[in-house]
């Protein structure tokens, strides 16, 4: 009786696999090679290089931000300093004048009315500042 095996020794007689076919494990490794390799000059220099042009009459970017607080017995805070409403309107325009894109971050107690919030807020608007931010903090997640 003559046997029915074939070369390859990968099946026996009775059709059972008994070796692994590593052909399509390989392809699948190389190409995730290549794409890694494509992109890993991308993943190594993330910002872009630039060279900015020279000029001689410049301004300086403002990096100056000031902050306010508005707490709940209405006292005014500048810069952690205590202030009325005449003073920071005083003290706001100065900066203003110094730095026309100054920057001011207005913080108050969530138990002050928002007339009380709106006012500082046009008090802020008329010493000339157009750049206000608020303050908030997040919610506790459930």
């Amino acid at each position: 009786m003559a046997s029915n095996q074939s070369g390859s020794g990968n099946a026996t007689g009775n059709g059972a696999i008994t070796g692994i076919n590593v052909t399509p494990l390989v392809d699948i490794v190389l190409v995730l090679l290549i794409i890694f390799m494509a992109t890993a000059h991308l993943i190594a220099h993330r910002s872009i290089n630039l060279n900015l042009p020279k000029v001689a009459n410049a301004q300086e970017s403002p990096t100056q931000s000031v902050h306010v607080l508005l707490k709940a017995d209405k006292t005014l805070v500048l810069n952690d300093t205590k202030v009325t409403m005449q003073e920071l309107t005083v003290n706001l325009s100065q900066m203003a004048r110094i730095d026309t894109g100054l920057h001011v971050t207005l913080g108050a107690d969530e138990r002050v009315s928002w007339g009380d919030v709106a006012n500082v807020l046009d008090t802020i608007r008329g010493a000339g500042i157009t750049h206000v931010a608020t303050e908030v903090e997040v919610k506790a997640k459930l």
